[in-house]
């Protein structure tokens, strides 16, 4: 990525076709020899086509499994993902401080998901039978959890970006100083390079108006990839010179100046919040911070020269970007998904709080943190429930939850979730594992 070029690399191995072909030639005085040669090719094709069937069958399968959890109310990933959607579509969002933190928790959720899904057993019908060493399950399972959790969530996220933005009048901002710097000459945008002709524009703004439309992070990263291609080819247009990384932000800046700049920046936000750390890396994350940085120097727009480089305010706002999503991606890991307990307040998935909940801790304890979210103001008369399908069983209070949770989802017992409520005729579950260890606190 040293230029900053963008390249097309071709998805199969048809070279390898074609030298196989070069290796034998037909002979040309009987036509019907040739045959034989495509069967040759037409059978490796074959089975190439259908590894990547099978592949892309296995992906259907699990995409399609997880989404068939998300849709039971009655499962505990399906509670979860309904009363989340519910909870946000409710009014929920408009209640965070800020837009990062509204994208975080939407994060986090599909982090929580994707973890507690890869390692449960509620997956394995889909993907057992056939070969899948070379399929990454996470990546399946987040694209798949974005068709649940964003899809039915991007209309009022974008409300929400669109409210705070507006509140904190930095889209005014925006709009403003794109209006100034749509005044001014190429030489003054510090632009070297070709920019864009009117069809090449319009074809760069079909793509962010497809980037804006899409609801999964990592489809408007591959728009805004095309976009950028885009741009690449109109800079190295009929020239004669190739261009390269350091011409191309005040192009980018032509372009975004050109374009509806407000959608733009909700994207690009979006992408950078949503988007797994994981996902942040090489040549998306590298083309999403300098369309961050372009936006960034649009919108505190001072000098009558655009800098050919990201600006020093916009870097260390890239470097706080990214250690904050750094340490979240691995705090997050270490704590490890299943350690991650949802717990409902008085009914099945009503009130859902996310509580890190290790291996040796118990329920007494789990109860004592459940007083305090909740804000109870008797906790003796609560206990920490199981609830499954038929039955609601009061865990005793030297229980280890976590062991307790490992065994339901091993039985494949139904559906279940733990539920904070008040005490009534219910039995106990036995204990698991080692056997009781005395609460870390009372209740």
């Amino acid at each position: 990525m040293g230029s900053g070029r963008l390249s097309v690399r071709p998805l199969y191995g048809a070279s390898s076709v074609e030298e196989e072909a070069d290796a034998h030639p037909a002979t040309p005085r009987k036509k019907h020899q040739s045959a034989a040669l495509p069967g040759r090719v037409l059978h490796r094709l074959s089975a190439v086509g259908s590894a990547l069937t099978s592949f892309l069958s296995a992906e259907r399968r699990l995409a399609k499994r997880v989404q068939e959890l998300t849709q039971e109310p009655a499962s505990y990933v399906g509670g979860l993902v309904q009363n989340f959607v519910g909870h946000v579509l409710r009014g929920g969002a408009a209640r965070h401080p800020t837009s990062t933190d509204l994208l975080q928790e939407i994060r986090q959720m599909i982090s929580s998901l994707k973890g507690y899904l890869c390692e449960s057993s509620e997956l394995q019908d889909a993907w057992e039978y056939g070969d899948l060493e070379e399929l990454d399950l996470g990546s399946v399972v987040e694209a798949a959890l974005y068709k649940c959790v964003l899809k039915p969530l991007r209309d009022c996220v974008y409300g929400q970006l669109l409210d705070f933005h507006s509140r904190d009048g930095s889209l005014q901002k925006l709009r403003d100083h794109q209006l100034t710097m749509s005044r001014q000459s190429l030489a003054e945008l510090g632009v070297t390079a070709s920019v864009p002709d009117a069809p090449a524009l319009e074809r760069i703004q079909a793509k962010l108006l497809q980037m804006h439309q899409a609801y999964s992070p990592k489809k408007k990263e591959a728009q805004l990839l095309k976009a950028c291609k885009l741009i690449y080819e109109a800079m190295n247009h009929g020239t004669g010179e190739v261009y390269g990384a350091d011409d191309f932000l005040p192009v980018l800046t032509y372009v975004l100046v050109k374009c509806d700049i407000v959608s733009v920046q909700l994207d690009v936000e979006y992408m950078m919040e949503l988007l797994d750390p994981s996902q942040l890396q090489g040549e998306g994350g590298y083309y999403l911070t300098t369309w961050f940085g372009a936006l960034y120097h649009i919108s505190n727009f001072q000098s009558a020269m655009v800098t050919r480089q990201i600006s020093i305010e916009a870097q260390d706002s890239i470097h706080r970007w990214q250690r904050r999503r750094t340490i979240h991606h691995n705090q997050h890991s270490r704590r490890r998904s299943q350690d991650i307990f949802y717990v409902s307040f008085q009914e099945p998935f009503a009130n859902q709080k996310a509580i890190p909940v290790p291996a040796h801790m118990t329920a007494a304890s789990v109860c004592v943190i459940c007083s305090k979210k909740y804000g109870v103001s008797n906790p003796e008369a609560y206990g920490l429930f199981l609830v499954t399908d038929s039955t609601s069983r009061l865990l005793a209070g030297d229980s280890r939850p976590q062991q307790i949770r490992s065994a339901s989802l091993k039985s494949h017992c139904g559906s279940s979730c733990f539920v904070y409520k008040l005490k009534g005729e219910e039995s106990e579950v036995p204990l698991e594992g080692d056997g009781p260890t005395p609460a870390q606190e009372p209740i």
